[in-house]
């Protein structure tokens, strides 16, 4: 598709037609990113920052629970260690 860039106000702006957005499943309420990579312009979904934390944190605590075991004295803790 080929389209003409646009005088709005102070700024330029494109239209994009619905069948890019579809193939690129960004709808017309969606927030964008807009960069520019190699002299080209690239818009992107945003992402919510916090999509996903839910699971990341289970399996943090999961790492955690076995990298921190409740009892982490040994044998030195116990009969050599003392306090002066």
């Amino acid at each position: 598709m080929e389209t003409k860039i646009r005088k709005i106000g102070n700024s330029s702006g494109v239209v994009i037609s619905k069948s890019i957005l579809v193939a690129s499943k960004i709808s017309d309420q969606d927030k964008v990113r807009i960069s520019v990579d190699n002299g080209r312009i690239v818009i992107e979904k945003s992402r919510n920052p916090r999509e996903g934390w839910e699971e990341r944190f289970l399996v943090a605590r999961e790492a955690e629970e076995t990298f921190f075991p409740e009892n982490l004295s040994s044998k030195f803790d116990k009969e050599e260690w003392t306090w002066e």
